[in-house]
């Protein structure tokens, strides 16, 4: 019997692979999911022949798979050994598990982010607070879902912070301290890209708190996650045209990243602040259903059409 060929997601959230589900039904496309705690492959044989589509998440220790991004990354390895199509492959998943890679990327392109240091133990943390600009930010290195983004105005809240039990220490130890970038308006933009091609833009409202953005002290609201259907902070630019995408292009060619969305915000100056790769996109339905660009859908088509010319 012929094996028929597949798209394969790699992911560890069923809840965000639903909409992806919906399209690749409507297409007809034979898919199999590999959720990275519950798969089980043998690295000993040789992969199936498909498309493999790397959906894992720098935050997925959150809901209780914490070696997924290992496990997926061993994965990837064997997959590119034997030649597979792999979208958002092993160097995709690396950039989507370190801020410190991706501002290192996109400074190669002559982007600007925010300024941003990095420690390791609290002692460092605090050394390096000591002498750093106020008011400036503390994240993870491995983040998604804003982990532990706090704002802070004096060095004195933030001593108190790091020395508490509150302090939130990242999956791979690396605490970023960033400078406070006040927005021109209380909003962020998202460009998203499908098939290395720049999809559209979606403009967020940050006026009450956005974890992901270092313009504000973000308290972590569940409302403002893309695949969160609720509320209406999301709204797609149409016709959005800047410099920026063209570079972010680039950025993106460079570690083979065909999805991902990123973000950046304008200060009252209107300069460009970039701050967040996310291989690992979702998309907000309310937004979408004012307009005609659909992103799990244009994911859907993509993998469809690669998966046509798989041998």
């Amino acid at each position: 019997m012929q094996q028929i060929n597949k798209i394969f997601i790699i992911h560890e959230n069923d809840e965000w692979i639903e909409p992806l589900r919906v399209h690749l039904f409507d297409l007809q496309a034979p898919f199999e999911e590999w959720h990275m705690d519950k798969v089980k492959i043998n690295t000993l044989n040789n992969p199936p022949i498909g498309v493999f589509y790397n959906r894992m998440s720098a935050s997925s220790h959150t809901r209780g798979h914490h070696y997924a991004p290992e496990y997926t990354a061993v994965v990837l390895n064997w997959l590119e050994f034997h030649n597979r199509r792999v979208i958002n492959n092993s160097r995709a998943l690396s950039v989507e598990l370190s801020k410190s890679l991706q501002y290192s990327e996109l400074q190669k392109e002559g982007i600007q982010i925010p300024k941003t240091v990095y420690a390791t133990g609290k002692a460092q943390l605090l050394h390096l607070g000591q002498n750093f600009k106020l008011p400036f930010i503390a994240k993870h290195n491995r983040a998604g879902r804003g982990l532990g983004i706090r704002l802070f105005n004096d060095y004195t809240g933030f001593e108190q912070y790091v020395t508490s039990d509150e302090f939130e220490e990242s999956r791979d130890g690396i605490t970023l301290l960033q400078e406070y970038i006040k927005p021109k308006t209380d909003t962020i933009i998202r460009t998203e890209f499908v098939g290395s091609q720049f999809l559209y833009a979606v403009q967020v409202d940050t006026s009450k708190g956005f974890e992901l953005c270092p313009a504000d002290a973000c308290n972590l609201e569940d409302e403002y996650c893309p695949a969160n259907a609720t509320g209406n902070k999301f709204m797609i630019l149409e016709n959005f045209s800047n410099q920026i995408l063209d570079k972010y292009q680039r950025v993106l060619k460079n570690n083979d990243i065909e999805i991902a969305g990123v973000e950046f915000l304008e200060n009252d100056k209107g300069e460009l602040f970039t701050y967040d790769i996310n291989t690992n996109t979702n998309y907000n339905s309310i937004a979408e259903n004012l307009s005609d660009l659909k992103g799990m859908k244009s994911i859907a088509d993509f993998l469809n059409s690669e998966l046509q010319k798989v041998n």
